[in-house]
């Protein structure tokens, strides 16, 4: 199996749980099929954080939506030509005179003492560029740091795409422009600021118009609005990760969602959380009883409260440092009758040895983890690209096995096993 594989599954129209990957370790945009809006739609009414849907509309809208192609390339020229005009202003010029004097207030000044000799009230002209057209740009330039600040909040380091990140330098760097600065952003665009922007001469003033009504739509108050806008921008798009490491990776999480869903017969998730931090579950399904979450990149300390190996030797020790260490997707089953407990490795190599020290890592997460076992099972699963597989002559009786990831049933029969199912 290769990278061409892993994307023709991930970028399925069958499964609208391609969108998890939204938030990877590095992104990029890139056209798939569109899938229905009605299986979309059901996909986004399952996202359990609140916080979960203005992340994916702000990273989607911005990697999509030609933000940093203008910002880039047309909006520096429009900030050296930004339009103005002329608006006198009063002020006390001198010693010499300048604009049209006020002689009635100039004299009474002096008579008064507060003006000195030499000096004027006058009426000069002054560029100002606090214009209508001016004023939505500004809105749309602090609209897009909020957007950029959010994401880099949520996701952080070197998760946040690169394209945002530089959406947020121009953004910032024309905010420091000797005339742009001076133009204050207003809370909310009018009719009359868009109307302004759409029948500008520059050209660039009216690309910016259609910029800006993007960007009302995901600002609006209005649900079904935006609602329809978010989903008209993921029927046709899909961010994947750009290491093969992480796309690997991705695979085995929709691979594993999509077993439960099928092979298990679970039917579809009843709430999705995206690949973001800060996140619980990435899917829960539940059926008669039964209760599955998925969880990627995340460790079974914070997930169940459990009590780590490794983080009480830490404790115990001066001059020692690290964190809970975190399978790369991890499968808890719960009902009844108890916990059952996966812990899945994605180790994308070929190479037997480096594969088989995957598999040693994964005795050390059985060992750190084994709290689990006193109120239920903890099973591990090293997931290769392909050349692994069950021998058939060999009962399995371990609690680690090695599946390669182009043998579905090998890793559906495993699975199942480790989660009682």
């Amino acid at each position: 199996m290769d990278r061409e594989v892993w994307l023709e599954f991930l970028c399925s129209p069958e499964r609208a749980s391609r969108h998890l990957s939204a938030i990877g370790r590095s992104v990029i945009g890139a056209n798939s099929e569109a899938i229905e809006f009605a299986e979309l739609d059901a996909f986004l009414e399952r996202l359990d954080d609140d916080e979960d849907l203005p992340l994916l509309g702000a990273l989607v809208d911005l990697v999509t939506g030609g933000y940093e192609d203008f910002l880039g390339s047309a909006f520096p020229q429009l900030l050296d030509e930004l339009a103005n005009e002329n608006v006198p202003r009063e002020q006390v010029v001198g010693p010499g005179l300048r604009g049209n004097p006020i002689w009635h207030r100039t004299i009474t000044n002096r008579l008064c003492g507060s003006l000195g000799a030499g000096r004027y009230i006058s009426r000069t002209a002054h560029r100002s560029f606090d214009l209508p057209e001016n004023r939505a740009l500004a809105w749309l330039v602090a609209d897009l740091i909020d957007c950029v600040d959010l994401i880099t909040r949520r996701v952080r380091g070197p998760a946040v795409p690169r394209c945002v990140e530089r959406i947020g330098s121009l953004c910032r760097g024309a905010r420091g422009h000797h005339w742009f600065g001076d133009v204050r952003p207003p809370r909310a665009v009018t009719s009359a600021m868009i109307n302004s922007l759409r029948r500008h001469r520059r050209p660039q003033y009216r690309e910016a118009a259609i910029l800006v009504g993007k960007r009302q739509a995901f600002a609006t108050r209005d649900v079904d609005a935006w609602w329809y806008s978010l989903l008209a921008l993921l029927a046709v798009n899909w961010l994947e990760p750009i290491g093969d490491d992480d796309l690997f990776e991705l695979f085995v999480l929709a691979l594993t969602i999509d077993i439960i869903e099928v092979e298990l017969g679970f039917g579809l998730p009843t709430e999705y959380g995206l690949v973001a931090p800060r996140r619980r579950c990435v899917a829960k399904f539940e059926k008669c009883g039964q209760t599955v979450m998925v969880y990627f990149d995340q460790s079974p300390v914070t997930v169940m409260d459990l009590q780590s190996e490794y983080g009480k030797v830490v404790r115990l020790h001066h001059g020692l440092v690290g964190s809970a260490r975190r399978p790369d997707v991890l499968v808890v089953a719960e009902d009844g009758n108890g916990r059952r407990v996966a812990l899945i490795e994605a180790k994308r190599s070929r190479d037997r040895r480096y594969i088989s020290d995957g598999v040693y890592k994964l005795f050390g997460y059985m060992f750190d983890y084994r709290k689990v076992n006193e109120s239920g099972k903890l099973s591990g699963l090293v997931l290769v690209p392909e050349g692994i597989g069950v021998d058939g002559t060999v009962q399995q009786t371990g609690e680690v096995s090695v599946v390669g990831g182009d043998r579905r049933g090998d890793f559906v029969t495993r699975l199942g096993a480790a989660l009682g199912l």
